[in-house]
């Protein structure tokens, strides 16, 4: 072979060796691509707060049921099962909530979230079992005491809704709806001069809330305060004219100071917008009763009689007015039916 053609040989060579160098560098670096990646596949809970994201809660609860499969001490990511099922199954929710032990750091929050799903679902025994437990771990928090203040109101019980509502103002004078809800629980115990104050922080806060000013009205009328009683009144109807409400509360205010046309002209307007209303009837009829115009008055009462037998207010009414009518026997019959109200509404704890 002469020299030149060894040559050639010996490059050729080079060149496969290089290939063949240069092949196996590929598959090296594929393989350890390979391996990098199937060491990087995500897990279960990767998975699931990836498909949170994209908003496939379906996939996010297989990722979570999986995680918590080997891992069913990791409360945080209960609580976020928990927090994804509660849009597709309440009661599931409810069902990890409950596996969070006492002794887990995030067992308060795991009450928390129990005592709100309950409370808008109107399960109000099982949100009050998860609000006391709350509350022996954080006494000064203002949601457990305002969401405490809701239940026992809802419950009916109003002196202990009345304390936790107290205590929620203390704690967030900010809060808005403790206010009102104080100012609620005081109508409900009569104790209408006690929610003034309450409301007037609403106020203090926003002074455009309509609300405030409508309660308000109501509760200056109920105190013997006509003149504050109109001003809300007219901030109210000035804003919508055609509330009831405060159309029945000015009319209330201009009796109560003496205006009478003026009342009268307000209950007229009152009933073009409600002609069935109870409470603006019976404000007619005292104010023809005022006028001496009984029978009037008992024509007008005597058919709302059937739908509100017991309504004491109607019925104390129709007393006066049949008694001004002259219908001696019909007036008694009310006077009777009225004492038989009072006698029920005392036995009544």
């Amino acid at each position: 072979m002469t020299t030149e053609a060894a040559t050639f040989v010996d490059a050729r060579t080079s060149r496969v060796e290089r290939l063949c160098q240069a092949l196996a560098l590929v598959a090296a670096l594929w393989a350890m691509v390979s391996v990098a990646a199937w060491v990087r596949r995500p897990g279960p809970l990767e998975i699931a707060h990836e498909a949170i994201a994209e908003g496939q809660l379906p996939l996010a609860v297989e990722g979570y049921v999986l995680h918590l499969a080997g891992h069913p001490r990791d409360w945080q990511a209960r609580l976020e099962l928990a927090a994804v099922l509660e849009g597709i199954d309440p009661t599931q929710t409810l069902m990890e909530l409950r596996k969070i032990p006492p002794d887990a750091e995030e067992h308060s929050e795991g009450l928390r979230f129990i005592a709100r799903i309950c409370l808008a679902r109107g399960r109000d025994r099982e949100a009050k079992e998860a609000l006391l437990a709350l509350e022996t771990r954080t006494p000064d928090d203002a949601w457990v005491q305002f969401s405490l203040a809701h239940v026992f109101h809802r419950q009916r019980e109003v002196t202990l809704a009345l304390r936790h509502a107290q205590r929620a103002v203390q704690l967030d004078p900010s809060h808005t709806g403790a206010h009102f809800l104080l100012a609620e629980l005081f109508d409900d115990l009569d104790r209408h001069a006690d929610m003034i104050a309450p409301l007037l922080a609403v106020l203090e806060r926003e002074p455009d809330n309509y609300a405030a000013h409508l309660n308000l009205c109501y509760a200056y009328g109920k105190t013997g305060q006509p003149g504050e009683a109109r001003r809300e009144a007219v901030w109210c109807l000035t804003r919508n004219p055609k509330d009831v409400h405060a159309r029945r509360w000015l009319a209330a205010a201009a009796r109560d100071q003496g205006r009478h046309e003026e009342a009268k002209a307000e209950i007229r307007k009152a009933l073009e917008l409600a002609p069935e209303d109870l409470n603006c009837r019976l404000l007619e009829a005292e104010l023809l009763l005022f006028e001496r115009q009984g029978d009037t008055a008992y024509k007008r009462l005597a058919p709302l009689y059937e739908r509100y037998p017991e309504e004491l207010r109607l019925v104390s009414l129709l007393a006066q007015a049949a008694a001004a009518a002259g219908k001696s026997e019909d007036a008694e019959k009310f006077r009777q039916q009225v004492q038989r109200i009072r006698r029920a509404r005392q036995r009544k704890p």
